[in-house]
């Protein structure tokens, strides 16, 4: 990888639509040039795929949170499952430290929000934060 790869990767991740045009014209090369560049790029892995950012609000649901879980009596798969079943996840992530996991889902209402906490008590202790706004 270099500048130029990078480059194309930033107009990537800021629209993922954007025609090879465009791209050709902020990095100056050839449109053919991009093309191979973006197909090397999703040959080795660096480029995943394509995906869009969605406005979770406009969509009715308005509280997001971010949740720390702690698993208890070893429930890792069985809480790996569950997670798999909700469609509110935007992410859950295994991470190192306090906690076992994180993870951030969307809500319609606070009802929604506590009838999902108390479920995932099954699996393990919480800590839940809730997003007031985002910066970046």
């Amino acid at each position: 990888m270099d500048v130029t790869d990078e480059n194309i990767l930033n107009i990537l991740m800021q629209d993922s639509k954007v025609s090879l045009n465009k791209i050709s014209d902020k990095v100056n090369l050839s449109v053919p040039s991009v093309r191979e560049r973006i197909n090397k790029m999703k040959d080795s892995g660096i480029i995943k795929k394509y995906s869009i950012d969605i406005n979770y609000g406009a969509l009715g649901f308005d509280i997001d949170v971010i949740i720390d879980i702690i698993i208890k009596n070893n429930l890792y798969s069985d809480f790996k499952e569950f997670i798999k079943r909700q469609n509110n996840i935007e992410f859950c992530y295994r991470v190192s430290g306090e906690s076992c996991f994180i993870l951030k889902a969307h809500f319609e209402e606070m009802q929604k929000v506590e009838e999902f906490i108390d479920e995932v008590q099954y699996y393990g202790h919480t800590k839940t934060h809730f997003v007031f706004s985002r910066t970046v």
